[in-house]
């Protein structure tokens, strides 16, 4: 798909002031103990803790300069922001230098790390024993 230039910039804008509005809304609103705030639906079925529990109050700790306490929250969220600060690095990369790089996240091998870096912290922070239970959110 190609896109026409003002297209592109009209949706890097939509998506940068979709980002901010969502980073405003969990920066004001703290998600522990808010009852319109989406519940993860894994926990709530299974009792158990998916990877994703705790993200939202991790941001929320995050954005408040709480670091440690957001990673209390959800370790692997360190993960995932780095990765997105990988590709915010790539995209601002190709901008000025256009020569193709090559993207180290399209590396079949790094797919199937992060996979099992995932799975494996999905197993171990549902273990109810010391250490595994300071993973759980």
């Amino acid at each position: 798909m190609n896109l026409t230039k003002p297209i592109k910039i009209l949706m890097i804008s939509v998506g940068i002031l979709v980002g901010l509005f969502l980073l405003w809304l969990y920066y004001n609103i703290n998600p522990s103990g808010q009852s319109f705030i989406p519940q993860c639906p894994f926990h709530s079925i299974t009792g158990l803790h998916c990877p994703g529990c705790g993200s939202q109050r991790a941001l929320h700790d995050f954005l408040h300069g709480r670091i440690l306490e957001g990673f209390q929250h959800n370790f692997l969220i360190g993960l995932g922001l780095l990765v997105m600060l990988y590709k915010i690095f790539l995209w601002i990369q190709s901008y000025f230098y256009p020569k193709k790089t090559k993207n180290l996240l399209y590396n079949p091998k790094t797919a199937w790390i992060i996979l099992i870096l995932v799975i494996g912290f999905w197993i171990l922070r549902n273990i109810p024993v010391f250490p595994f239970n300071i993973l759980a959110p």
